[in-house]
């Protein structure tokens, strides 16, 4: 196992899905200069989804060979479909920056949380249920994919108050400013510029 140097730090984004928790982790991570790492997954991209952006999608049997050699941090199954970190990629990318960031489920979250202790902060990014669909209808997604969405939506909500840091993403902008400026006062120190 990788033993975390006292400078690391793992942001880790969670919420409900639709809520927008990887655009606010990758706007975040873009004006902070955090890199993410990229989980892997069974589930077909879906429309707009890049493989080695999004996440790396592999096939059942590539995973599950990955997951007996004990490769992942952290595995769940959602939906009939895996998800896993793995341990050497969290490793590599620390190990380049320092900085690093998990968009992930609650129950991944937890996971990398009880591994890393205080090393590991969760974000929690939210918006009520309603908006959510709104926002996935003028995506144009199908009444299926809003119900799988959303399917969710109770339990992962449950979670918000065991994270260490709370975001309501109803304006992006404001939310990605209030966020960056809670990173660098409480853990990066960069000293950030208010340019307004």
């Amino acid at each position: 196992m990788y033993e975390l140097k006292d400078h690391d730090i793992i942001f880790v984004f969670t919420g409900p899905n639709g809520a927008g928790r990887k655009t606010v982790a990758q706007m975040s991570g873009n004006t902070l200069g955090m890199r993410q790492v990229i989980s892997y997954t069974t589930r077909a991209p879906r429309s707009g989804e890049e493989n080695g952006q999004d996440y790396h999608f592999v096939d059942r049997e590539v995973f599950v060979a990955a997951q007996q050699a004990n490769e992942f941090i952290e595995v769940i199954e959602l939906d009939g479909n895996c998800y896993g970190v793995k341990e050497q990629d969290l490793a590599d990318m620390l190990e380049l920056y320092g900085v690093v960031y998990l968009v992930l489920n609650k129950d991944g979250a937890e996971n990398v949380k009880k591994r890393y202790g205080r090393k590991a902060t969760r974000i929690f990014i939210y918006v009520d249920r309603q908006t959510i669909i709104k926002r996935e209808e003028l995506r144009g997604e199908s009444a299926d994919i809003i119900e799988r969405s959303t399917a969710h939506y109770d339990e992962e909500l449950a979670y918000k108050e065991q994270c260490e840091h709370i975001f309501e993403n109803l304006d992006l902008a404001h939310t990605v400013f209030d966020l960056t400026k809670t990173l660098d006062e409480h853990y990066l120190h960069r000293n950030l510029v208010d340019k307004d």
